[in-house]
């Protein structure tokens, strides 16, 4: 190979080798790792859990530019996610500067920042914003998933009422209720199939009538040939006799000529159906026992062909309005140039293929490409990726064939083992055919099969488990497992597998059906009874030395921190959050599944409803008895007596006794305050004060058993936040509460950052992917799911709504009823898939264990598959019959594996909390009465970041610095100036939210809506114009700048990131809050961007500022952070400070 003439240039002294640099290291990596690293041909690596798929990414990178093969900047490094990224940036990063000594290292340190190590989705929108104009889209556009869903909704809701009369309209409203018409129906259709640039086609309807006609005379002359072979069936026994008969009678109205109606009356009545037969000999009923599905089944898509045939015309009304309405929300994205990922994945690949030059310049640019988690993407990228690696002097007019690419341009890793994002459009048939696909050409595959995560014991688990889980006949959707090897077992460590079955009970029906029925409503539901055996174990690792797990300085016993409850879904994971709280066992959640159904949401409710409502007597009588105010029944019912003769809360004259009045009287003066808070906060800062001004947040904190609720407030904060963003006011958000108080549902939206997470973790298996955890429970493990949707059905290479509503029998008592031709194009069985998926599932979430593994479930009459004609459906399921565990009878134990029953519990039981030994109890608390009570120190713990870094120029010492522009706002806010709060601060949040409002192309018709309402009110109409003129210029200026050109343009800002970091302040630890204006996230570092409407110029003012954020998003991120102060009234000269020097 010839190497680039300016890299040769720059060889000039000896550099450090590759071997060098592993030893160097004293990286020792296993055969087919190493294979792997140095493969320089197309290949395939099918990287198993826990097998150094990163470290194998990161010392290939390094081996391609240390034997100068290529820069770093010729190296397309793609992931599935950007944590995935920043990982593989940092690491390479951190190995370059290990030598960075070396001359060609050095060189290739200051091309390193150009280096694209990014993810898939990200490079895609670098291709389109290279050509969007030639697609209507803007350069600058935005990705916003969450802004299209609701320009769907929009775009949904106005073509309804346009149409309202039109035939599809029609159609749809009579097939889909309203709740699933436009968000589960409309609004899934376009966002999941018909992104851009792709069309509806006008013909779509005629096309697929021709091709379901095609389609019924196939099938008919299936069926006919089966029923001329039950013709000839002979006289014994009565079952062919009867089979022969209805084959006899049927090839006899088909000989009539019948109609397509008339054919359809026949084939969908109750007539002519036939039992499976059971045993018996000879060749008939042989023949028969093996075609009665086929049978029922050429049936069943006789009738729904026939049905599409007849509802040719529903069809087309159908497909013209979805055209309509794609077109609709298409002209929305190109109007407003906010994206989807879906969008910019397709686009990038039409761009490829139609736009030679852009594609050239791409192939020439990367030498080499390199793609990670490659088994959940799906044939669109590989189609990118062949585009890009295509030999650089052919031109292909569409996707390049194999032999067409660069013979050692494209390395693969994934594990089609773990492939588990179907949903997201994930095919993990892609990933299993590329080997074979590349093979033919001249390409490699390997496997690292070697997992370095998991002790040896676990491991031989595995290799007992998933050989019989996985097992398959070569469908392509399955997933293929081969024996996993494993590393030296770490000493003084015994691993353990643990089963917690439920076995299934069934009820008897016998005369004492009444005592039964009683004993049924003692004992608690399943689910609670699985919550408490997973507590129990829990508490068991936690206080023995059975379940040692290794350290640094030995085994130990493990910390809740070291534990992971994993899920299928959320569906019960309050039962878990119940029975941990019943056992003071602390957990962290990644998903806010019961924030609605618990105390905290409902107090916080129910408080401030009464500041907007105070007749409301329910939310009344709910604050006297929570925290807030937790006076006694008696003096509930006084104050509820009082209240009915005023209705307004907390007035004085309840009569109370001595120690109700004293809590009454604290609620009472809280109270006033938060109505004062109401009217002039927004509502992350009422929530806020709520929160922890009440004293509610103390109340929790001095209870082990309630501090498990102190993690609600995160995700209800959260929830203020971004309800706030979306412009709610606290009606509004009363509202929005009060409908979802007593939900067990996941609300979407509520990602937090923890710059730690502690207590046990609680999260699904898609969000453990790629975590690993000493010990795992993977929970709820009996669960069979929920099952895909069916509100949107395949059609051909299409997918559309119900069209037609036509019921058909499939036996002579059961019909089914016919929406769409999904029968007739469903190529595999959706629930094939399904249950390809949840064997992956299992694979992913056992093999997330370090030393210990638990898993746990509940046998149901539903879900145990008895007669063994159906695969197993659930992974509680498929690892008892792959262990060998009775699922009547589960207790078992077998070297590391031990297998219990879970028995029922009382549900009073749920409610009772778990006390310790008296006397512990007593002397751990007797401590306390041993010295007297220190005076408290009232200082506060909780400071705003603008309130620790008071920016006055007495406290700097700073003399006025450069003079900046005057506006006549200026004089206007000095006129109305007031004591109780700043009017230019509030001007400052002005400004700050048309620049957000300005980056993220958001700004509404209305800009007056942005000003905060209590300077809006000081304001005449004449004075709100010039303020918001001059508002309008400075964030302008900024838009002009070249530090948004440069920085933040073609960029994914994020705006008013909101963090809790904690600092020393006068000589104590204590908590500060702040509000980042601008953050970007460039892969290799995080900028940091601050806003200033000031007068003068002078950033060293704000250094202490930005040096906390910087501190706090460096612990968040673990990555190199930059800011800056840049001043609106004269955007330019920014100067920038290191996270080193903060």
């Amino acid at each position: 190979m010839h190497l680039p003439s300016d890299l040769q240039k720059e060889v000039c002294n000896p550099m450090i080798s590759f071997e060098e640099v592993l030893k160097k290291n004293d990286t020792q990596l296993d055969e087919n790792q190493l294979k792997a690293v140095f493969c320089d041909q197309n290949c395939v690596v099918s990287a198993g859990a826990g097998s150094g798929k990163t470290t194998v990414l990161t010392y290939r990178f390094l081996r391609l530019v240390l034997e100068e093969k290529a820069h770093c900047d010729q190296i397309l490094t793609l992931t599935f996610t950007r944590k995935a990224a920043r990982e593989m940036r940092e690491r390479i990063h951190r190995q370059l500067l290990n030598f960075k000594d070396d001359p060609h290292i050095a060189v290739q340190l200051t091309k390193f920042p150009d280096a694209t190590i990014a993810t898939l989705d990200s490079f895609c929108s670098t291709i389109v914003r290279c050509d969007s104009t030639a697609y209507g889209i803007a350069s600058d556009f935005a990705i916003d998933d969450d802004q299209n869903k609701k320009s769907a909704i929009r775009c949904a809701n106005a073509l309804m009422e346009e149409r309202v009369f039109s035939e599809g309209a029609k159609i749809l409203s009579e097939l889909y209720t309203p709740d699933n018409l436009i968000e589960n129906m409309l609004v899934q259709l376009v966002s999941d199939h018909y992104y851009l640039p792709k069309k509806v086609n006008e013909n779509l309807s005629d096309t697929l009538i021709d091709i379901v006609r095609e389609q019924f005379y196939d099938h008919l002359g299936s069926f006919t040939g089966l029923l001329e072979r039950y013709a000839t069936f002979g006289e014994d026994p009565k079952t062919l006799v009867l089979v022969r008969t209805i084959a006899r009678t049927l090839l006899e109205e088909f000989g009539k000529g019948l109609s397509e109606v008339e054919m359809l009356d026949l084939l969908a009545s109750d007539k002519f159906f036939f039992r499976k037969p059971g045993k018996g000999k000879g060749d008939d009923l042989a023949f028969l026992r093996e075609t009665t599905e086929e049978f029922r089944s050429l049936r069943s898509k006789l009738c729904v062909a026939l049905s599409v045939l007849l509802h040719k015309e529903e069809l087309a009304s159908v497909v013209a309005f979805v055209r309509e309405y794609a077109e609709a929300y298409q002209r929305e994205k190109r109007k407003t140039g906010i994206l989807t990922f879906s969008d910019v994945s397709s686009l990038a690949v039409e761009i490829l293929k139609n736009n030679s030059v852009l594609r050239s310049y791409f192939k020439h640019k990367f030498r080499y490409i390199m793609i990670d988690e490659f088994q959940d993407n799906n044939g669109q990228q590989k189609e990118l990726l062949y585009l890009l690696a295509e030999k650089e002097e052919e031109t292909s007019e569409g996707i390049p064939l194999p032999s067409s690419l660069t013979c050692d341009k494209l390395f693969f890793v994934g594990d089609e083992k773990q492939s588990i994002y179907r949903f997201r459009g994930a095919d993990v048939r892609v990933f299993k055919n590329l080997g074979e696909e590349l093979g033919k050409v001249g390409g490699v595959a390997f496997s690292l099969d070697t997992n370095y995560r998991s002790e040896p014991s676990l491991i031989e688990l595995f290799n007992r488990i998933f050989p019989q889980v996985m097992s398959n006949g070569g469908e392509p959707y399955e997933a293929d497992f081969t024996s996993l090897g494993s590393r030296k077992p770490t000493e003084g460590i015994e691993p353990t597998c643990t089963l917690l079955v439920k076995p299934f009970v069934k009820k008897d029906k016998g005369s004492d059906k009444g005592q039964e029925q009683d004993e049924e409503e003692e004992n608690a539901a399943s689910s609670d009874a699985e919550a408490v055996a997973v507590a129990t174990l829990m508490v068991r690792m936690l206080t023995t030395d059975e379940y040692l797990i290794p350290s640094d300085d030995g085994p130990r016993r493990p910390r809740p921190s070291d534990m992971a409850l994993l899920m299928r879904s959320t569906g019960n994971q309050l039962s878990f959050e119940k029975a941990f709280r019943k056992y003071s066992i602390p957990y962290t959640l990644q998903a806010a599944r019961s924030l609605m159904l618990e105390a905290p949401a409902n107090d916080l409710y129910a408080l401030l409803q009464l500041t907007l409502y105070p007749s409301d007597k329910l939310s009344y009588m709910c604050v006297l008895r929570s925290p807030f105010c937790n006076i006694s029944d008696e003096g509930v019912y006084a104050a509820l007596t009082y209240y009915a003769t005023c209705s307004q809360p907390f007035t004085e004259g309840p009569s109370l006794g001595e120690e109700d009045l004293i809590r009454y009287g604290g609620c009472s003066s809280f109270f006033s305050h938060l109505c004062k808070k109401v009217e002039t906060g927004t509502l992350s800062e009422i929530v806020q004060f709520l929160w922890y001004e009440s004293g509610y947040y103390l109340s929790l904190a001095s209870k082990p058993e309630y501090q498990m609720y102190l993690e609600h407030f995160t995700f209800f904060h959260r929830l203020a936040q971004v309800k706030e963003g979306q412009g709610m006011s606290l009606s509004q958000f009363l509202d929005f509460l009060c409908e979802n108080l007593g939900k067990n549902e996941r609300l979407d939206d509520l990602d937090v950052l923890k710059e730690k997470s502690e207590g046990v973790q609680i999260m699904t298996v898609h969000k453990s992917k790629g975590l690993e955890f000493p010990i795992v429970f993977l929970g709820n493990s009996g669960s069979v799911g929920g099952g895909p949707g069916n509100n949107i059905m395949p059609f051909g290479e299409e997918m559309l709504p119900f069209f037609m509503s036509s019921t058909y029998h499939v036996t002579e008592t059961k019909t089914e009823e016919a929406k769409s031709a999904a029968l007739l194009f469903a190529e595999e069985d959706e629930k094939l898939f399904e249950l390809a998926e949840l064997k992956r599932l299992l694979y992913v979430a056992l093999t997330r264990s370090e030393t210990h593994l638990v898993i746990s479930g509940c046998f149901t009459n539903s879900n145990r598959n008895t007669t063994g004609d159906n695969p197993d459906s659930n992974n509680l399921l498929m690892c008892c019959h792959a262990l060998g565990i009775d699922i009547e009878n589960p207790v078992l134990q077998e070297g590391m594996l031990r297998s219990y029953a879970i028995e029922d519990i009382a549900e009073h039981s749920l409610y009772n909390k778990v006390s310790g030994d008296e006397n512990t109890s007593i002397q751990q608390a007797a401590r306390w009465y041993g010295s007297p009570a220190k005076v408290g120190d009232l200082r506060p713990l909780r400071y705003a970041v603008t309130a620790l870094y008071a920016e006055e120029d007495s406290v700097h010492g700073f003399s006025h610095g450069e003079q900046l522009p005057l506006f006549a706002s200026d004089g206007i806010l000095e006129e109305v100036k007031q004591e109780a709060f700043s009017v230019t601060a509030d001007f400052g949040t002005f400004v700050h939210g048309l620049c957000e409002a300005m980056i993220l192309k958001q700004v509404p018709e209305d800009v007056y809506a942005l000003m905060p309402k209590r300077l809006s009110l000081l304001l005449t109409a004449r004075q709100r114009k010039i303020v918001v003129s001059d508002a309008l210029v400075l964030s302008n200026n900024f838009m002009e700048s070249p530090i948004y050109k440069k920085h933040v343009q073609d960029k994914n800002p994020r705006c008013e990131v909101k963090f809790f970091s904690s600092v020393v302040y006068e000589g104590r630890d204590v908590v500060v809050e702040g509000s980042i204006d601008l953050l970007i996230d460039t892969c290799d570092e995080i900028l940091i961007i601050d806003f200033k409407t000031d007068r003068y110029r002078m950033p060293q003012r704000h250094k202490d500022q930005l040096d906390l954020y910087m501190q706090a998003i460096q612990r968040i991120y673990d990555k190199p952070v930059r800011s800056c102060v840049t001043y609106l009234r004269s955007c330019g000269a920014e100067e920038w400070w290191d996270s080193d020097d903060a």
